[in-house]
């Protein structure tokens, strides 16, 4: 209602402008001061409110569904970001710049997803399902936020199946009770949207929702199967044009990073673009051609055998306006002047011939290049709105070709009008599925369904040859670390999860489970980014090169420092098996990096842990580990290395010669169709869908000495990491009575067990952890002590070749639990 309400009160006042008989400088005047003042305004209200409501916030919704956790989200989801989408988007799309209003709908309906989730009750829901704290993000609250996004896209085009689809192509995770939750809110969504319409119409105060928010299109058109090859030929035309505009905005965002690292210059920039702006759509009616009209009304001269609903179209052509002869009126000032949701029902509806096709060039040339100007500046703005007009104008032109040839007939020009608009979505945003359903839906056109998941197949694909989709490289841009961009591309590699962990030695980041608190807080000093550390047992051979202890679990930071704060820093001995949460899986170090993809974007893991054939942790992987490796290997575009070299090379001064328009991307794939198309159409047809080989399998009964050859190999692929918290402390000794001793050199004065066997809680607890389960090693006799507990007898179990060996007090199997309990009762501050 905001939008439709200020979009209203803007075309009648540009109308009234446009229509007076005064000097054209005069108008110029008034039209570009009232763009800049509502340009301003939506800048101010951001500044003043929130200025995390600016953008699209699709590509920050789409990291978030990642799983992705940024300084950005602080203030992202909160009800002052809401106001200030609201009301920044309607000025903003109101200020004639060329944005849309769709995607920041998307945002605002995740806000309020979060915002009516944030109750108690849902919280503590919430609290109870994510049992996984240290190793998944927060699921739960990530759908919250994909079912509102799914409902804010169904209000901006009326398609609830289509913002169904949406909202899963945008998440990595999903699942059968997403989608029924999704289902039904989208339902309740469209339902209130359409009797609150109806109701508003009826009663008849609503007269603002003409101007083009709430529109519903209802268009027969032809299905001429004959001229697949002319819609295949748009398709591809559509999806290259998509790619292209993603790589000049990119260039543009790059160079924008430059100049806007200050407020006050990030508002200057918005006054700019809506400056040149008005310039460009101003004088641009001059170009116009002139074209008759029957009727002497403005409103007549556009008609269509379409259907518009929602308070009825109106279209303004401007008679008069560049044109001397009566009767006729201009078609870029139809073009320009008209509000958004009319341009694109014209376009849709309109018979052939209405606009030239020199007019619609260069119109859509200059629109092309604002919108690719405009996106990304500190303003509330959408791609949904300008590609549809855009692709409009792509299909329409090509139809007057067509027409023009004989092959199609007048009344197919807003049939391919509104291919071409799908054309352009298509390698735009690469969301086949989705942009199908809301393009069908918005038009109530289902017999247009083949022909659309024809071209936006047909545009994804041709996009992918060239670059990825415009939110992933918003998110590069905005370093929002994404798993999955070249997820496809990861089986041609043979990459494992032993070459891309972070390996568990002496310079990892690896905590004992009893450590001295000057030791804990080392760690937390030294690896300042981790929000957990990997815990494992004291090595049963300390003074073997590489000897590892049994993985227990993790532990996350704040638990660390808890912990600390409880015991001391000068605690000799500080026992984390409280805190310690165990692992949900653990990986092989030869499990192939797709499925490791699989496994973290399907369950949200934040944390992997790599543990060989029978419990020595090797590394861990982590989300960052995963963005490192798909940044640097899989990702054949090498994005985040472009965006490097060209920033500096900016920061030289080199701004045009940055785009690199002789050796680019562009340039070197049209050099290769060229010199050889059949080579190319190969490349593109052919698919590695080749079975994944695995080197090695590591069975349970295997020798560790063949273990030890068939893994030697990835020891040296990944370098071991340089920092350390152990880098103060030497390595341990053990003692014959099982107890592991730290002389007061090497461990700042802590003896974590004494040599004369104390029988402190935490010794009890450490010496259990090593002594009651051992997995992955041979019999050491006299290195460890089996722990008794009242009425529990203590077990030594051995895995692998050793086979089961048990022993104890009491003859029974200890509980499976006790390495992370001792044999001891767990503390009341254990999860």
């Amino acid at each position: 209602m905001l939008v439709s309400s200020l979009y209203g009160l803007r075309s009648q006042f540009i109308f009234s402008i446009v229509l007076l008989n005064e000097n054209e400088f005069v108008k110029f005047l008034q039209y570009t001061a009232f763009n800049l003042l509502l340009a301003w305004g939506c800048c101010f209200f951001m500044w003043i409110i929130s200025p995390a409501a600016s953008g699209s916030g699709i590509p920050d919704v789409k990291a978030y569904l990642n799983g992705v956790e940024s300084p950005i989200f602080k203030n992202f989801f909160t009800i002052k970001t809401f106001v200030a989408k609201v009301i920044s988007s309607a000025l903003a799309v109101s200020s004639s710049m060329v944005v849309g209003k769709e995607g920041p709908m998307l945002h605002a309906g995740s806000i309020l997803a979060v915002v009516m989730g944030s109750n108690k009750w849902m919280q503590q829901q919430m609290e109870v399902a994510a049992h996984w704290g240290t190793y998944t993000y927060n699921k739960e609250q990530r759908d919250l936020v994909a079912i509102g996004a799914a409902c804010g896209v169904t209000t901006a085009f009326k398609a609830p199946v289509g913002g169904v689809l949406f909202a899963m192509e945008m998440s990595t995770r999903w699942g059968k009770e997403i989608m029924w939750r999704c289902f039904l809110a989208c339902a309740i969504t469209i339902v209130v949207v359409r009797e609150a319409v109806t109701i508003c119409s009826t009663a008849g105060h609503c007269k603002s929702l003409q101007w083009g928010s709430l529109i519903w299109f209802k268009i027969t058109f032809p299905t001429p199967y004959e001229q697949v090859w002319a819609i295949i030929l748009l398709a591809v035309v559509g999806g290259y044009l998509g790619c292209l505009y993603i790589s000049f905005n990119t260039w543009v965002c790059v160079v924008r990073k430059k100049w806007t690292k200050f407020m006050w210059a990030r508002i200057a920039e918005v006054c700019a673009i809506s400056v040149a702006t008005s310039i460009v759509f101003f004088f641009m009616p001059v170009a116009g051609r002139c074209r008759s009209c029957d009727s002497k009304s403005d409103d007549q001269c556009l008609t269509g055998e379409g259907e518009g609903r929602g308070g009825g179209a109106q279209f303004k052509t401007f008679q008069g306006f560049h044109c001397h002869t009566d009767h006729h009126y201009n078609d870029l000032a139809t073009l320009v002047f008209n509000p958004q949701g009319y341009v694109i029902q014209a376009l849709f509806q309109a018979h052939s011939g209405t606009f030239s096709f020199t007019s619609m060039l260069l119109y859509g040339v200059l629109y092309w290049l604002m919108a690719g100007i405009t996106y990304g500046a500190f303003i509330p703005s959408g791609l949904f709105t300008p590609s549809l007009i855009f692709g409009g104008l792509l299909g329409r032109m090509w139809a007057e070709v067509l027409v023009a040839m004989h092959v199609a007939d007048e009344r197919a020009v807003g049939f391919y009008a509104l291919l071409g608009a799908a054309a352009f979505l298509g390698g735009l945003m690469r969301m086949s599925a989705a942009q199908a359903l809301i393009l069908m839906e918005m038009t109530s056109s289902p017999q247009m369904l083949p022909f659309l998941m024809l071209v936006l197949v047909i545009s994804k694909n041709v996009g992918d040859c060239f670059n990825y989709g415009v939110f992933e490289h918003q998110m590069m841009l905005k370093n929002l670390a994404f798993v999955g961009l070249a997820e496809s591309n990861s089986k041609k590699f043979h990459i494992n999860a032993s070459d891309i962990m972070k390996r568990n030695d002496d310079k990892g980041d690896t905590l004992y489970i009893t450590e001295p608190g000057c030791v804990l807080a080392e760690a937390l000093d030294t690896f300042r980014d981790n929000a957990a550390f990997p815990v494992t047992t004291h090595p049963l051979e300390p003074d073997e090169k590489g000897g590892k202890g049994n993985f227990v679990g993790m532990i996350s930071r704040r638990n660390v420092a808890e912990l600390i704060d409880s015991h001391g820093v000068e605690a000799e001995c500080i026992d984390l098996a409280p805190k310690v949460e165990v692992a949900p899986i653990i990986i092989p170090p030869n499990m192939p990096l797709p499925f490791i993809y699989r496994i973290v974007n399907a369950e949200g893991f934040n944390y992997v842990p790599v543990v060989r054939w029978n419990g020595p942790l090797e590394g861990i992987v982590s989300r960052a580990d995963l963005v490192e490796v798909q940044n640097e290997q899989l990702d054949r575009f090498h994005l985040k290395e472009q965006l490097e070299k060209m920033a500096h090379e900016i920061d030289q001064g080199k701004i045009i010669g940055s785009m690199h328009l002789d050796n680019n991307i562009h340039a070197q794939a049209f050099k290769h169709i060229f010199s050889n198309p059949v080579a190319a159409v190969r490349e593109v047809l052919d698919k590695d869908d080749k079975p994944m080989q695995v080197d090695d399998t590591y069975y349970l009964g295997a020798s560790v000495d063949e273990r030890d050859r068939s893994y030697a190999s990835a020891l040296a692929v990944r370098p071991s990491h340089d920092i350390s918290h152990r880098t103060r402390f030497s390595s341990r000794s053990v003692d014959t009575s099982g107890g592991h001793a730290a002389t007061p050199s090497s461990r700042l004065g802590a003896s974590a067990h004494g040599a004369q066997g104390g029988q402190g809680e935490a010794r009890e607890a450490a010496a259990a952890v090593n002594g009651g389960v051992s997995l992955g090693a041979s019999s050491h006799p006299g290195s460890v002590t089996p722990l008794a507990g009242p009425g529990i007898g203590a077990a030594d179990v051995e895995m692998g070749a050793s086979g089961v060996a048990a022993g104890g007090v009491g003859g029974g199997m200890e509980d499976e639990r006790a390495p992370l309990t001792g044999g001891l009762p767990p503390s009341s501050g254990r999860p």
